[in-house]
């Protein structure tokens, strides 16, 4: 509850906030999971190996096959919410996303 982020979900702002995702997901993940392959920017998954809510065989290595270029990062030991237990590793992540998605074009002309 507390180095997981846990007591975080209970303010009655955020409880409220995942409730409504909770209930939104069951009718609208099967339309984003549809367009997945539409992304064409540099993206990346950062992945809790350990995660008990989201299973790594079912919602981390099939999305490699449906987003071009995906960076997918599985991490060992890690759960659900990496931002509260390794804040660090989480925006190196987000930092090497970001240098690919802003990184300058190259020269393919003349």
């Amino acid at each position: 509850m507390v180095e997981g982020g846990g007591w975080c979900g209970l303010r009655p702002s955020h409880f409220y906030a995942t409730s409504t995702d909770v209930v939104a997901i069951e009718h609208d993940l099967g339309r984003i999971e549809q367009r997945y392959r539409e992304i064409t920017m540099p993206a990346g998954i950062l992945f809790g190996a350990s995660d008990r809510v989201l299973g790594i065989d079912i919602h981390g290595w099939p999305v490699m096959e449906k987003i071009s270029g995906l960076h997918f990062e599985p991490v060992e030991g890690l759960g659900h919410m990496p931002q509260f237990v390794e804040p660090e590793r989480v925006v190196a992540f987000i930092e090497r996303i970001a240098d690919r998605a802003f990184a300058p074009k190259s020269d393919t002309g003349s």
